[in-house]
């Protein structure tokens, strides 16, 4: 009886281990699903919001010409990082675009559990507006109302504003104008800035020279028409409202200029004291406003908004 009693008492707990390792089987496999599926979700997520930040960061730009164009661009871009929006998925305000994309993941060990597939999302929304401070600025001045015909610098018979002294670049501190024509400088809308009198008619030809020949090798920086701002001689020009009473003399308190905005302008030549090239339309990296900036030629930046 007692032999009995100890068999059946060994019985029983050979079928405990059983249960046991199952149960401890099913805990670990469901352990395993959340590290191993768990990282997928948060790998293949990650890689979705980044898809969708550069398709709207780069589809906001496209604003600038219509929506048309934005969608355009959104999708392309979306597609080549391998999570492609449809229209539906973008929405547009008159200067943001927004993205909002859903994708299914399939699972490998949560399968086991009973999970054979997870749902994510991810947003993202941009926007793009007049930049209102940026570095490596040119120090050149121009008034609005001459953009986008009228030439930047000029040291000839008519020079900027309504009273003599300005060629039409600023005091750029420490930094002589060639130096500052070269390296660029900080500007910020709403700020006062001073202007630098006098013709320095050698510096300028130099600084313009040296950004022209940095960009020798490059093709598509010898036109206005496919420049952009990696090439040197593209600069971000100060744009004011009026050189009106601007003597270009500080003792006088007569030569300070407050900045209404920027702009891009594309350098040709630099001739008889007159800069020559064209105005074009830009996006930069900055800090970014509201509003229109200065009209069409304004120099706009894009910023993730969501």
């Amino acid at each position: 009886m007692k032999i009995l009693l100890h068999f059946v008492k060994l019985r029983d707990e050979s079928g405990g281990v059983l249960v046991f390792v199952a149960i401890f089987m099913v805990v670990l496999l469901g352990i395993t699903a959340i590290v191993i599926d768990g990282g997928r979700l948060y790998t293949e997520k990650s890689k979705l919001q980044k898809a969708l930040d550069a398709a709207v960061l780069a589809g906001v730009q496209g604003l600038r010409t219509s929506e048309a164009r934005a969608t355009e661009i959104a999708i392309d871009v979306s597609d080549k990082n391998k999570f492609k929006v449809s229209e539906s998925e973008l929405t547009y305000t008159s200067d943001s675009i927004k993205a909002t994309k859903q994708i299914t993941v399939p699972m490998t060990f949560a399968k086991v559990i009973g999970i054979n597939d997870t749902t994510i999302s991810a947003t993202a929304a941009a926007k793009v507006a007049p930049l209102t401070k940026a570095n490596g600025i040119a120090p050149l001045v121009i008034e609005k109302s001459n953009i986008p015909n009228a030439a930047v610098l000029n040291c000839g018979e008519t020079n900027p504003g309504t009273l003599q002294g300005n060629c039409g670049y600023l005091d750029s501190d420490a930094q002589n104008v060639r130096d500052a024509l070269e390296n660029g400088a900080t500007y910020e809308v709403g700020k006062t800035v001073w202007t630098d009198s006098g013709g320095k008619v050698g510096q300028i030809d130099k600084g313009i020279e040296y950004l022209i020949a940095s960009d020798a090798s490059k093709t598509y920086c010898q036109s206005a028409t496919t420049a952009d701002n990696l090439c040197k001689r593209v600069v971000t020009i100060v744009v004011i409202d009026k050189w009106e009473d601007v003597d270009g003399k500080k003792v006088t308190g007569k030569s300070e200029l407050l900045v209404a905005g920027f702009a891009s302008y594309w350098i040709e030549k630099y001739e008889d004291k007159k800069l020559y090239g064209k105005f074009i339309k830009m996006i930069s990296p900055g800090e970014i406003g509201s509003g229109t900036g200065i009209g069409d030629y304004s120099l706009y930046g894009v910023k993730l908004v969501e």
